[in-house]
């Protein structure tokens, strides 16, 4: 009398069950990668901010010991003294275009109007290219996008008595998202500190809000940004 013989196969998973599967897969992919993606875009802005901030500084460092900036000539809403201020630097940059200095100048900056961070269009923006009021702007050989303008230190989250030269970054050029404490950033010069300071680092960065409607918000971003290592907003 022969033996029963048991079989132990496995059974393969159906059609269905594959689909269902994938399905499930495609859908935490779907979830996942945009916050992966946009992390992996702010790292490489936060490295490319303080690679900035560096340049800058050690600039500012060598300018301000024949030039203190409380000898400057700091008034807002001149062109003449945006100029000047913008001489200072030009030896320690590697330009590839100047856009010349003028009221409201055009070029040298992202053709998509800079965002702030609300949303909304950013103070003193007047359409494509185009950032501040009596603006000098410049475009660097890695891309990097350079103004250089005055504006009231409130306004910048610095503590000062009179007028400051900041200069505004965009970190990606003409890259998007083209937004205020996104990758567009701020570093000011005061004549009480005489050196180089991230906008917002006198106040906590306390406009660096994605809420509301103010056309400012984001422009004290940079020493959240610096402090943090990190775009966490």
């Amino acid at each position: 009398m022969r033996k029963k013989v048991t079989c132990h196969c496995e059974q393969g998973f159906t059609l269905a069950e594959v689909l269902i599967t994938l399905g499930i897969i495609g859908i935490v992919a779907a979830l996942v990668m945009p916050a992966l993606i946009n992390s992996a875009r702010d790292k490489a802005l936060v490295t490319t901010l303080k690679k900035n901030y560096s340049i800058l500084s050690q600039a500012t460092t060598s300018i301000v010991v024949d030039n203190p900036v409380a000898g400057w000539n700091l008034a807002d809403n001149n062109t003449a003294y945006s100029k000047e201020f913008f001489e200072y630097y030009r030896p320690y940059l590697n330009i590839i275009k100047d856009c010349g200095c003028a009221q409201y100048g055009n070029g040298c900056w992202s053709k998509d109007i800079t965002k702030a961070l609300t949303g909304v269009n950013a103070a003193y923006t007047r359409g494509a290219n185009s950032i501040g009021v009596n603006s000098c702007n410049v475009t660097l050989a890695d891309g990097t996008n350079l103004s250089f303008d005055f504006w009231d230190a409130n306004n910048l989250g610095v503590t000062s008595s009179r007028a400051v030269p900041h200069i505004l970054i965009d970190v990606n050029g003409n890259k998007k998202p083209n937004m205020m404490g996104r990758d567009v950033f701020t570093f000011v010069l005061t004549a009480e500190s005489n050196r180089l300071l991230p906008a917002g680092i006198d106040n906590g960065s306390a406009n660096c809000i994605t809420t509301g409607s103010s056309n400012i918000a984001g422009n004290q971003c940079a020493a959240k940004v610096l402090y943090e290592g990190k775009i966490n907003y």
